[in-house]
Protein backbone atom coordinates (compact mmCIF):
# COMPACT_ATOMS: atom_id res chain seq x y z
CA UNK A 1 0.00 0.00 0.00
CA UNK A 2 1.34 3.43 -0.95
CA UNK A 3 2.16 6.05 1.66
CA UNK A 4 3.14 9.72 1.61
CA UNK A 5 6.84 9.96 2.37
CA UNK A 6 7.36 13.71 2.20
CA UNK A 7 5.29 16.82 1.40
CA UNK A 8 7.36 19.65 -0.05
CA UNK A 9 7.13 23.28 1.12
CA UNK A 10 8.18 24.50 -2.31
CA UNK A 11 5.52 24.91 -4.98
CA UNK A 12 6.43 24.07 -8.55
CA UNK A 13 4.78 25.30 -11.67
CA UNK A 14 4.77 25.54 -15.39
CA UNK A 15 2.70 27.36 -18.02
CA UNK A 16 -0.37 25.33 -17.03
CA UNK A 17 -0.39 26.04 -13.31
CA UNK A 18 1.14 25.81 -9.83
CA UNK A 19 1.38 22.52 -7.95
CA UNK A 20 2.04 21.24 -4.45
CA UNK A 21 4.33 18.19 -4.79
CA UNK A 22 4.56 15.21 -2.49
CA UNK A 23 6.70 12.09 -2.60
CA UNK A 24 4.86 8.78 -2.38
CA UNK A 25 6.26 5.28 -1.99
CA UNK A 26 5.39 1.63 -1.63
CA UNK A 27 6.93 -1.80 -1.30
CA UNK A 28 6.96 -3.36 -4.79
CA UNK A 29 6.39 -7.02 -5.62
CA UNK A 30 10.14 -7.62 -5.82
CA UNK A 31 10.62 -6.30 -2.24
CA UNK A 32 12.26 -3.11 -3.44
CA UNK A 33 10.81 0.24 -2.38
CA UNK A 34 9.72 2.45 -5.27
CA UNK A 35 8.96 6.14 -5.07
CA UNK A 36 7.14 8.59 -7.30
CA UNK A 37 5.80 12.13 -7.11
CA UNK A 38 2.27 13.50 -7.06
CA UNK A 39 1.46 17.10 -7.99
CA UNK A 40 -1.73 18.69 -6.63
CA UNK A 41 -3.04 21.85 -8.35
CA UNK A 42 -2.88 24.72 -5.82
CA UNK A 43 -6.08 26.31 -7.16
CA UNK A 44 -8.04 23.08 -6.61
CA UNK A 45 -8.93 22.72 -10.29
CA UNK A 46 -7.61 20.16 -12.71
CA UNK A 47 -6.33 16.71 -12.09
CA UNK A 48 -3.55 15.48 -9.85
CA UNK A 49 -0.47 14.67 -11.93
CA UNK A 50 1.39 11.50 -11.01
CA UNK A 51 4.92 10.68 -12.20
CA UNK A 52 6.19 7.26 -13.04
CA UNK A 53 8.66 5.60 -10.65
CA UNK A 54 11.42 8.11 -9.91
CA UNK A 55 13.51 5.98 -7.53
CA UNK A 56 13.90 2.37 -6.38
CA UNK A 57 15.60 1.64 -3.08
CA UNK A 58 16.23 -1.54 -1.07
CA UNK A 59 14.83 -0.11 2.18
CA UNK A 60 12.01 2.29 3.10
CA UNK A 61 14.42 4.52 5.00
CA UNK A 62 16.53 4.93 1.85
CA UNK A 63 13.46 6.00 -0.12
CA UNK A 64 12.52 8.54 2.58
CA UNK A 65 16.08 9.87 2.50
CA UNK A 66 15.87 10.17 -1.30
CA UNK A 67 12.60 12.09 -1.10
CA UNK A 68 13.91 14.62 1.43
CA UNK A 69 16.84 15.53 -0.78
CA UNK A 70 14.93 16.49 -3.92
CA UNK A 71 15.66 20.01 -5.18
CA UNK A 72 13.14 22.43 -6.74
CA UNK A 73 14.83 21.90 -10.11
CA UNK A 74 14.35 18.13 -9.79
CA UNK A 75 10.69 18.66 -8.88
CA UNK A 76 10.18 20.87 -11.97
CA UNK A 77 11.69 18.13 -14.14
CA UNK A 78 9.48 15.53 -12.50
CA UNK A 79 6.43 17.73 -13.16
CA UNK A 80 7.38 17.89 -16.85
CA UNK A 81 7.85 14.10 -16.90
CA UNK A 82 4.46 13.60 -15.22
CA UNK A 83 2.83 15.65 -17.98
CA UNK A 84 4.38 13.55 -20.74
CA UNK A 85 2.98 10.17 -21.57
CA UNK A 86 5.33 7.31 -20.86
CA UNK A 87 6.65 5.89 -24.12
CA UNK A 88 7.21 2.18 -24.09
CA UNK A 89 8.99 0.73 -27.08
CA UNK A 90 7.69 -2.75 -27.76
CA UNK A 91 8.74 -5.05 -30.51
CA UNK A 92 6.18 -5.45 -33.26
CA UNK A 93 4.85 -8.92 -33.84
CA UNK A 94 7.35 -10.73 -36.03
CA UNK A 95 6.09 -12.19 -39.27
CA UNK A 96 8.22 -14.91 -40.84
CA UNK A 97 9.62 -14.33 -44.31
CA UNK A 98 9.33 -18.00 -45.26
CA UNK A 99 7.00 -20.89 -44.52
CA UNK A 100 9.67 -23.59 -44.37
CA UNK A 101 13.42 -23.93 -43.98
CA UNK A 102 15.67 -24.10 -46.99
CA UNK A 103 16.21 -27.70 -48.11
CA UNK A 104 19.60 -29.10 -47.29
CA UNK A 105 22.07 -28.96 -50.12
CA UNK A 106 23.70 -32.35 -50.45
CA UNK A 107 27.07 -32.63 -52.15
CA UNK A 108 28.23 -35.97 -53.42
CA UNK A 109 31.97 -36.33 -53.63
CA UNK A 110 33.44 -39.13 -55.71
CA UNK A 111 35.70 -41.28 -53.57
CA UNK A 112 38.37 -43.75 -54.43
CA UNK A 113 37.65 -47.42 -53.98
CA UNK A 114 39.46 -47.45 -50.63
CA UNK A 115 37.37 -46.88 -47.56
CA UNK A 116 38.06 -43.39 -46.22
CA UNK A 117 36.29 -41.86 -43.18
CA UNK A 118 34.06 -38.86 -43.82
CA UNK A 119 36.12 -35.60 -43.79
CA UNK A 120 35.16 -32.89 -41.29
CA UNK A 121 35.23 -30.13 -43.93
CA UNK A 122 35.33 -29.58 -47.67
CA UNK A 123 38.55 -27.68 -48.42
CA UNK A 124 37.32 -26.63 -51.86
CA UNK A 125 34.13 -25.09 -50.49
CA UNK A 126 36.05 -23.09 -47.87
CA UNK A 127 39.02 -22.37 -50.16
CA UNK A 128 36.73 -20.95 -52.85
CA UNK A 129 35.66 -18.30 -50.33
CA UNK A 130 39.09 -17.60 -48.84
CA UNK A 131 42.37 -19.48 -48.70
CA UNK A 132 43.22 -17.64 -45.48
CA UNK A 133 40.00 -18.94 -43.93
CA UNK A 134 40.92 -22.44 -45.11
CA UNK A 135 44.34 -22.09 -43.43
CA UNK A 136 42.65 -21.00 -40.24
CA UNK A 137 40.15 -23.88 -40.28
CA UNK A 138 42.87 -26.44 -41.01
CA UNK A 139 45.00 -25.05 -38.19
CA UNK A 140 42.31 -26.12 -35.73
CA UNK A 141 42.35 -29.76 -36.90
CA UNK A 142 44.48 -32.63 -35.62
CA UNK A 143 46.76 -34.85 -37.72
CA UNK A 144 44.28 -37.72 -38.40
CA UNK A 145 41.67 -35.25 -39.67
CA UNK A 146 44.19 -33.51 -41.93
CA UNK A 147 45.32 -36.86 -43.39
CA UNK A 148 41.67 -37.79 -43.83
CA UNK A 149 40.99 -34.62 -45.87
CA UNK A 150 44.01 -35.34 -48.08
CA UNK A 151 42.76 -38.88 -48.74
CA UNK A 152 39.07 -38.04 -49.10
CA UNK A 153 39.62 -35.32 -51.70
CA UNK A 154 42.50 -37.11 -53.43
CA UNK A 155 44.87 -34.22 -52.78
CA UNK A 156 47.94 -36.48 -53.02
CA UNK A 157 47.63 -37.99 -56.53
CA UNK A 158 51.33 -38.97 -56.63
CA UNK A 159 50.68 -41.00 -53.46
CA UNK A 160 53.69 -39.58 -51.62
CA UNK A 161 54.15 -40.50 -47.96
CA UNK A 162 52.96 -37.48 -45.89
CA UNK A 163 53.79 -39.10 -42.53
CA UNK A 164 57.04 -37.12 -42.20
CA UNK A 165 55.19 -33.77 -42.40
CA UNK A 166 54.20 -31.76 -39.34
CA UNK A 167 50.56 -30.75 -38.84
CA UNK A 168 51.41 -27.25 -40.06
CA UNK A 169 53.03 -28.70 -43.20
CA UNK A 170 50.01 -30.95 -43.82
CA UNK A 171 47.70 -27.94 -43.62
CA UNK A 172 49.97 -26.04 -46.03
CA UNK A 173 49.98 -29.09 -48.36
CA UNK A 174 46.16 -29.04 -48.41
CA UNK A 175 45.98 -25.29 -49.07
CA UNK A 176 48.47 -25.52 -51.98
CA UNK A 177 46.63 -28.51 -53.50
CA UNK A 178 43.29 -26.71 -53.23
CA UNK A 179 44.77 -23.49 -54.64
CA UNK A 180 46.12 -25.42 -57.65
CA UNK A 181 42.80 -27.18 -58.36
CA UNK A 182 40.37 -24.32 -57.70
CA UNK A 183 40.70 -22.86 -61.23
CA UNK A 184 39.96 -26.31 -62.70
CA UNK A 185 36.86 -26.78 -60.49
CA UNK A 186 35.33 -23.39 -61.38
CA UNK A 187 35.29 -24.03 -65.13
Amino acid sequence: MAEVLHTFDTLVGDALGQYQPQAVGRLADDNMWEGWLEFFPTDGSGEVLVSSVESRQPEREHLVYWSTGLSPVYLEGALARARRAVTAHVRASDVPYSNAPKPRHHVTVARSARSVPEPVLDPFEIGSRSLDLLRQELGALNRPRLLNIIAAFDLNPSDEDPSWMSDHQLAHFIVVAVEMRLPQRTR
